[in-house]
């Protein structure tokens, strides 16, 4: 049975990768989609002989071409066609953005009967890095895109979507709700409220560093770097002799962090071992966050607590953290903690 109360939709609509969640579920998907005219043909042959991709086909009023869009992108290797949103300057006025922000909260409304029978009403909660958040104009651009009706195809089925109201937070935000709340938006940690909190957030495309105290931020004691984990796959590209896609090579590096074992694919029969690689970048890499941290926090004896967060803070050497500065919590699941505590903002803005 659905809720009476307006459903909440929050999104983290990263560089690299896409996080969403609702009351019903959660997805985390490609921050990149793909013109319908350039997919395979015969991809559709392949459900007939049992062979599911996790790929749909999206479409708005605003835009006259169905896209793709789905985590099986990526397997498709058509990494030269895919659009990206990965980038630094006026992305949110970027028509690609705006139709992966549609797209979301399509997606987000199929599990609702009410998109599909009527004008769904919802409350959306989305983040922002800390510097965006502080340009009205920009804050101003992104609310334009996500508010009002949203009518999306998916697969043929259409769904409609109005946005009533728009919360937009600054991302280190998500990570603080998501620890500091249980799920019905409960206080379970009320001594971070006292707390002077550092979160670091890293991400595909920056890394965020802020500061918490009474849920204000330091304004001194904050910065954002444009060296997130794209940096890390193109330095782990340009070692690599050959063309090689950065695409592949986070496929490659995301599949391979737990087991330490990282291979590139050319093709079946050719296949380089390129974990020395991997492993030396991701030191470097590690190593440069920590001399970005160490600059950012003037006084670290003064952090009570460091929270570090964001899709890329598995595949850094967490060691080399843990070793460089005292009381540091690497978060569970960290690449969802965002758009959890989105949601569980909105839950403390909407009520039950």
């Amino acid at each position: 049975m659905e809720r009476n109360i307006m459903e909440i939709f929050s999104l983290d609509l990263g560089n690299k990768q896409t996080k969403l969640k609702s009351s019903k579920a959660e997805y985390v998907l490609p921050s990149q989609i793909l013109n319908g005219n350039d997919l395979p043909q015969q991809l559709g042959a392949l459900g007939n002989l049992g062979i599911k991709r996790d790929i749909q086909m999206f479409k708005t009023p605003f835009d006259d071409q169905s896209w793709a869009w789905g985590k099986d992108l990526v397997n498709l290797r058509l990494d030269d066609y895919l659009q990206d949103t990965l980038m630094y300057r006026d992305r949110y006025s970027n028509h690609a953005f705006k139709l992966l922000a549609n797209f979301a909260i399509g997606l987000l409304a199929t599990d609702f009967e009410s998109a599909k029978k009527e004008i769904m009403q919802v409350a959306v909660v989305a983040g922002v890095p800390t510097e965006d958040y502080n340009n009205q104009e920009q804050l101003k651009t992104l609310a334009t895109v996500l508010k009002g009706q949203h009518q999306v195809d998916i697969d043929g089925q259409t769904f409609n979507v109005k946005v009533e109201t728009v919360m937009i937070v600054p991302q280190p935000i998500g990570t603080f709700y998501d620890v500091l709340l249980d799920n019905e938006g409960n206080l379970v940690k009320e001594e971070l409220l006292d707390e002077r909190v550092g979160i670091i957030d890293i991400g595909g495309g920056t890394v965020l560093i802020d500061t918490l105290m009474n849920l204000e931020f330091d304004k001194k004691a904050r910065k954002q770097y444009s060296t997130g984990a794209n940096d890390l796959y193109e330095s782990i590209a340009s070692r690599i002799q050959d063309n090689v896609s950065l695409y592949q090579i986070e496929k490659l590096v995301r599949a391979g962090i737990d087991d330490k074992q990282f291979s590139y694919r050319f093709s079946k029969n050719n296949i380089l071992d390129i974990t020395d690689i991997v492993e030396q970048e991701i030191r470097s890499f590690s190593a440069r966050l920590i001399s970005n941290l160490r600059s950012t926090f003037k006084d670290i004896k003064s952090i009570d607590t460091l929270i570090v967060t964001g899709g890329t803070s598995n595949i850094i050497d967490q060691d080399m953290v843990k070793d460089t500065f005292e009381k540091v919590v690497f978060v569970t699941d960290a690449e969802l903690a965002n758009v959890r505590g989105f949601y569980k903002y909105g839950l403390t803005e909407v009520g039950d």
